[in-house]
């Protein structure tokens, strides 16, 4: 079969649903063969950016392969900052795009660049075919590698290659990735001694903890420890839970300071990363990872190089004899309490005012579904949504290490295509949604319906704040934004403004359950440095 069959088939027999991509003449005869099958889908999006952005966000909800797809030089080079976000935050994705024709490769053609050298510094693996008979050995490679180092491959075919006759055979399966690590026991107990001896634990988790949440919440519960949620890792455990205080960081609670400065060890599970500045300097910290490249370096740091399913099930057996200290717990349920409070004390507003981002999201978590997937972008907003959103069981899709703007309407339409039985609300700055304007229409073509919430406060809010802290005077921050309203309606969606307060709960809830594809233009507040430093005193606290 010609090459391109042979990729689409072998994509198809790894379990691949869909690709991203953009059209482009390096990958026409690929494209014409898309086009004349229906196994696999072709999602055409307005920038290659924004199709990489979606295959990223596909992979990090399932954990599974995505591919993304572009033509030759500037579309291969569009790709590389949604391919970046993969890299970032380990998750396999399977760029695949054209080059010039084999005989011009390394000449002055139009278009042409050496991309195995681009894409080096984000990718696990990297290839150019220019020959059919090597595309079966490529693509096992690409994916092989992507899958079991966690990360990106790219796969650059030359223009005329795909139209060739290739005689590699169709593999039906994929080789098992073994992700076990083989734990040190003298590690794990000698963390679970410094367990036994701790009175004032507190514990963090990660989203590497989401698959283990309730062995990790019995853990807390044997300890009497509070926990803390990384962004990524809100809605493993709801956040009523009494020994819940939130979070750390920009976007964490003043009540998991209160907690750090009183406590005698903290916990790390399933997070590869942590703000530092905010602990004290002399707390000991038991760090668990499968990934010993994720253990920061820390004095006070003991680390555990280790799946949380075989160090859970040893410490929870070796618990079993300690003496409870109820004091603590006791005290991890006041500091609850409080962490309760701070949320109405940032959100009391009057019914005719503008909306606090803060409000926007404690509003937001009255009315979600308890199991709805939360495309974010980045931005100020992203901080206010982990302080003031209360999680049950949602699933937040974001830009971690990476925090790329513009992700957040991409993410949104890959978590709807992948998941179409689920409710999706996607929530964007004004900034980071001018970023990827266009693919609302990609959204609509695809006859797809979510929640697009526009927080729009005129503002880079982010870098505005930063630059105030920094000493300087905010210049380049301020958005002089178009009728979202009227770009939505332009693009055959549904299109609202909330005004204030007042109406921000009752148009929340008409949206999510119009079953459309709807736009909310949330008229917001932009903090002022005051309010901020009065919300936030970490620098003080760390």
């Amino acid at each position: 079969m010609k090459v391109a069959q042979f990729i689409t088939e072998q994509l198809v027999q790894w379990g691949v649903s869909r690709v991203y991509g953009v059209a482009g003449d390096a990958i026409f005869a690929w494209l014409d063969t898309l086009g004349r099958q229906e196994k696999l889908e072709y999602i055409p999006c307005k920038h290659e950016a924004a199709a990489a952005m979606m295959a990223s966000a596909e992979a990090k909800l399932t954990g599974r392969p995505a591919v993304c797809i572009a033509t030759m030089g500037p579309g291969a080079i569009n790709l590389l900052n949604g391919l970046a976000d993969a890299y970032a935050d380990h998750v396999p994705v399977i760029a695949i795009t054209g080059h010039v024709e084999t005989q011009k490769l390394g000449g002055g053609y139009k278009q042409y660049i050496p991309l195995e050298d681009v894409t080096r510094p984000i990718t696990q693996y990297q290839a150019t075919v220019v020959h059919p008979q090597a595309i079966g050995e490529v693509m096992h490679k690409a994916f092989v590698c992507a899958m079991h180092q966690k990360g990106v491959a790219h796969i650059a075919i030359c223009k005329d290659v795909f139209e060739r006759m290739t005689s590699a055979q169709i593999v039906p399966r994929l080789p098992r990735v073994a992700s076990a690590v083989r734990p040190d026991r003298i590690e794990m107990e000698h963390a679970a001694e410094l367990l036994l001896q701790s009175r004032r634990p507190i514990l963090l988790l990660g989203i590497g903890a989401r698959e283990t949440a309730q062995s990790c919440l019995q853990l807390a519960e044997m300890l009497g420890a509070g926990i803390l949620l990384t962004l990524g890792a809100k809605g493993i455990l709801e956040d009523a839970h009494p020994l819940v205080l939130g979070g750390l960081g920009e976007g964490g609670s003043e009540t998991a300071l209160l907690a750090l400065a009183e406590a005698d060890l903290l916990v790390i599970l399933g997070a590869s990363w942590f703000p530092r500045a905010f602990l004290p300097k002399e707390l000991a910290i038991v760090h668990v990872d499968t990934n010993p490249e994720s253990i920061h370096a820390h004095p006070k740091l003991n680390s555990v190089t280790a799946n949380l399913d075989d160090v859970l099930p040893l410490w929870l057996r070796r618990l079993e004899s300690r003496r409870m200290d109820h004091a603590w717990e006791e005290q991890v349920e006041r500091w609850h309490a409080r962490f309760w409070e701070e949320t109405q004390s940032i959100t009391e507003q009057k019914a005719d005012e503008l909306v606090k981002p803060e409000t926007l999201f404690h509003t937001l978590g009255k009315v979600v579904n308890e199991d709805a997937i939360i495309a974010l972008d980045t931005g100020e907003h992203t901080i206010w949504f982990n302080r003031a959103f209360r999680g049950k069981a949602q699933f937040p899709l974001f830009s971690g290490k990476w925090r790329t703007m513009g992700f957040g309407l991409p993410a949104a339409i890959a978590a709807k295509l992948t998941y179409p039985k689920r409710q999706v609300v996607c929530i964007t700055g004004d900034g980071g949604f001018q970023i990827n304007l266009a693919e609302l229409m990609t959204a609509a073509e695809q006859q797809i319906s979510f929640l697009l919430i526009v927080v729009n406060n005129g503002t880079l809010g982010l870098e505005q704040m930063k630059m105030v802290q920094a000493g300087f005077k905010p210049f380049g921050v301020r958005l002089n934004n178009p009728d979202f309203v009227l770009w939505a309606q332009a693009c055959g969606v549904q299109g609202q403004v909330v005004e204030n307060v007042s109406a921000l709960e009752p148009q929340l809830r008409q949206a999510l359950n119009s079953g459309r594809l709807t736009l909310l233009d949330v008229r917001c507040t932009s903090p002022t440095l005051t309010e901020r430093k009065k919300q936030i005193p970490f620098q003080a606290q760390a």
